[in-house]
C-alpha cells in the first residue's frame, strides 16, 4: 500500500488547485475571420494567364498567424493557382519582404481548387495588427476562368505580368484584365490569437460592401464600425459579408449581383467562427421588381417572413442577429426603382422593425440618414448622388448610429 506523507499530500492538493487558473492564463488560440469577400458570379468570360494579382486587404483583428482562404465557387473546371503570398504591405502594392510568407496548401506549394469548393491556406507566421492592410498575391501560369469574383473593391487591386508574387513593389502602368478592381480567387483571410474576441458579420447588399465609398480608406460602415469597437477596447471584430446588388429572396438582377440573401445565409453567416450578425437588406428586392405584376415581385410582408428565416437559423447556431431598417431611396437615378408603391412597402417594413421582438436589437439606419425636411430622402450631406448609396459621411452616420452598448455581451 502506497503512503504519503502530509506534506506530499498537500504537495498534490496545491498544484491541483492550481491547475485551472494555469488554464485560464493560457487561453487556447483561436482562427478568427479578418476579412471577408463573399464569392459571386463574375458575369463576364475572363480568363487571366501568366499574370500576378496583389490585392489589399485590411483586417479587422490582429493575430500571431494568418491563413487565406481562396475559392472556386463558381467555377465549372478546376482552378490551378501556382504561387499564393501574404506579407503585410507598406504603401500602394508595396510589401514589407521582410514579412513575405509563401502560403502552403496540405504542404505543398500551388493549390488546385475543386469546382465549387474553397481551400484554406495552412498558417503563416505573421503577426498582424487589426486594422492594418496585408497584400495577398496571386500567381496564375496557365487559363484560370476567372469565374467567382467580389465585385466591389474595398482595397485596390494591382496586376502585373508573370510569376511577380514576390516582388516588392508592382509598376505604377497595370494592366487591365476585365474585371476592374474585383477581388479575385480569395474570399477570407483570418487570423489566429489567444486573446478574446467575438466577430460579428455585416450581412446586405451594396450599401454595406461599400459602392462609392472611397476604396483603399476603410470607409465603409462596418469599418467604420469596427473602428469604433476597437477604439473603445471592446473584444468584438466586424466583417463584411454584403454583395453589391444583392436581394433577398431572388438571385441577382444580373450574375454579377450574387446569390440571393436568404440563399447564402449559411455560406457566408452561420459557417463562419462568428457570435453575431447584422442584417440589412431588401431594398433591391422592392427597387429590382418593376411594378406588383411582376414575377419577382416581393411586398414588405414577404422581406418580414425573409428576415424571420434569417432570426430562426441564426438562433438555431446560437448567434445573436440584429436588424437596419432600411435607408432612403426616394428620387433615385435608377429608372424604375423608386415608385410611391415601393415606398410604402419600405415604410411598412421599417415600421415592423422597429417594434419586433424577433432580434436582439434594431439599428434605425433610416432614422440616421434620412433629411428631416424631406421624408423618404437621404440627406444631402450623406448622399453620394444617386440618392440611393450614402456615400462615405453617411457610411459613417450608420456605424455612429449602432450604440456599442448591443455588444456589451462579448465583454
Amino acid at each position: 500500500m502506497l503512503i504519503l506523507s502530509r506534506r506530499a499530500l498537500g504537495i498534490i492538493l496545491s498544484l491541483a488547485l492550481m491547475a485551472p487558473a494555469a488554464w485560464a492564463k493560457s487561453p487556447t488560440p483561436t482562427w478568427r475571420p479578418a476579412f471577408y469577400a463573399a464569392p459571386e458570379p463574375s458575369g463576364a468570360d475572363v480568363t487571366a494567364k501568366d499574370i500576378t494579382l496583389r490585392q489589399i486587404v485590411k483586417v479587422s483583428a490582429g493575430g500571431e498567424r494568418v491563413r487565406v482562404r481562396l475559392s472556386n465557387a463558381y467555377g465549372d473546371k478546376p482552378l490551378r493557382l501556382e504561387d499564393v503570398r501574404v506579407a503585410r504591405r507598406t504603401t500602394g502594392s508595396g510589401i514589407d519582404a521582410a514579412t513575405d510568407r509563401g502560403l502552403t496548401f496540405n504542404g505543398a506549394a500551388g493549390v488546385t481548387i475543386a469546382p465549387g469548393a474553397y481551400v484554406i491556406s495552412d498558417p503563416a507566421d505573421i503577426t498582424v495588427e487589426a486594422g492594418s492592410d496585408l497584400a495577398v498575391s496571386v500567381y496564375a501560369k496557365d487559363p484560370a476562368p476567372l469565374k467567382s469574383v467580389h465585385d466591389i473593391q474595398r482595397g485596390v487591386l494591382y496586376r502585373m505580368a508573370g510569376a511577380q508574387a514576390a516582388t516588392t513593389q508592382f509598376p505604377a502602368e497595370m494592366i487591365d484584365i476585365g474585371i476592374g478592381n474585383a477581388f479575385a480567387f480569395i474570399s477570407a483571410v483570418e487570423v489566429e490569437s489567444a486573446k478574446p474576441l467575438s466577430t460579428v458579420i455585416a450581412f446586405g447588399d451594396s450599401i454595406t460592401d461599400g459602392y462609392g465609398i472611397t476604396p483603399d480608406t476603410g470607409r465603409t460602415w462596418p469599418d467604420v464600425l469596427n473602428a469604433r469597437l476597437r477604439d473603445a477596447k471592446l473584444p468584438v471584430n466586424v466583417i463584411n459579408a454584403g454583395i453589391s446588388g444583392n436581394r433577398m429572396l431572388h438571385h441577382g438582377t444580373w450574375a454579377r449581383f450574387g446569390t440571393g440573401a436568404l440563399a447564402r445565409f449559411d455560406r457566408d453567416v452561420l459557417s463562419q467562427n462568428a457570435s453575431a450578425v447584422i442584417v440589412m437588406i431588401g431594398i433591391n428586392d422592392l427597387g429590382h421588381a418593376k411594378s406588383p405584376d411582376a414575377a419577382d415581385y416581393v411586398s414588405a410582408q414577404d422581406l418580414i417572413g425573409g428576415l424571420k428565416q434569417m432570426a430562426l437559423r441564426a438562433r438555431a447556431h446560437n448567434m445573436k442577429i440584429y436588424v437596419a431598417t432600411l435607408t432612403p431611396f426616394k428620387g433615385t437615378v435608377f429608372k424604375d426603382y423608386y415608385t410611391d408603391h415601393k415606398e410604402a412597402e419600405r415604410q411598412t417594413l421599417n415600421a415592423w422593425l422597429r417594434q419586433s421582438q424577433d432580434f436582439d436589437g434594431v439599428f434605425d439606419f433610416d432614422k440616421a440618414l434620412e433629411d428631416p425636411a424631406r421624408p423618404g430622402w437621404l440627406k444631402a450631406g450623406y448622399d453620394l448622388g444617386d440618392h440611393l448609396h450614402p456615400n462615405d459621411a453617411g457610411a459613417a452616420a450608420m456605424a455612429h448610429a449602432i450604440p456599442l452598448s448591443a455588444f456589451d455581451w462579448a465583454k
